[in-house]
């Protein structure tokens, strides 16, 4: 049986290396989206004003952004940020970890936010689109399998069901009618429906 002095022991172990894994995480983060932006021009067309976005945790280790939309550019640095658009800040290094490298990171980020455990501050639409750009360094919140029909689909009239009568079956359509202007219109400001499709979202 462990002693408390082994047991302070071992936490303070497991302390140092969530910090140290922190750091490197958020380091390697960092810089990849400094080199991810000098590479890509899809990744600049979505940098268009000035913003600053920080990841930190309460124990230490933190890391913030900085956008330049006159120059299409980001820099980073270590430490928290003086005044950012976007602040997510953890507890501890430890949790900062279980989210960030989740599958779903974002979820996992907007569960403890509601719990109380992390603190969002700032634009969290912000969220969405700074994660956006992240994934074009490590695939954060990849999407899920293909889509497929589920099994024993209702298309046509049965009598014994308690249903329509009458059920309109809509050739199927890969998009929408080029000349339907204003449901292209509608569906450029749907942000979730474009970011399921990788399409690049523009910052609020």
């Amino acid at each position: 049986m462990a002693t408390t002095g082994q047991v302070r022991r071992l936490e303070r172990a497991s302390h140092t290396a969530a910090t140290a894994g922190l750091r490197v995480l958020l380091w390697w983060l960092g810089h990849g989206l400094v080199l991810a932006a000098r590479c890509s021009a899809a990744l600049r067309s979505q940098i268009t004003r000035g913003l600053t976005v920080e990841i930190s945790a309460d124990d230490g280790p933190g890391r913030h952004w900085d956008f330049d939309g006159q120059r299409r550019r980001v820099s980073t640095s270590a430490g928290r940020a003086a005044a950012p658009d976007l602040a997510v800040r953890f507890p501890d290094s430890g949790h900062a970890l279980r989210d960030l490298v989740s599958p779903d990171a974002l979820d996992a980020v907007m569960r403890d936010r509601i719990d109380g455990t992390v603190r969002v501050e700032g634009n969290h639409l912000l969220l969405m689109w700074f994660r956006g750009l992240l994934r074009t360094v490590v695939p954060i919140g990849g999407a899920g399998p293909p889509r497929r029909a589920l099994p024993g689909a209702y298309l046509a009239h049965d009598p014994a069901a308690n249903g329509v009568e009458k059920i309109t079956v809509e050739p199927a359509v890969r998009q929408l009618d080029p000349r339907w202007t204003g449901g292209w219109n509608a569906r450029a400001k749907l942000w979730i429906v474009r970011g399921t499709n990788g399409e690049p979202l523009r910052e609020p």
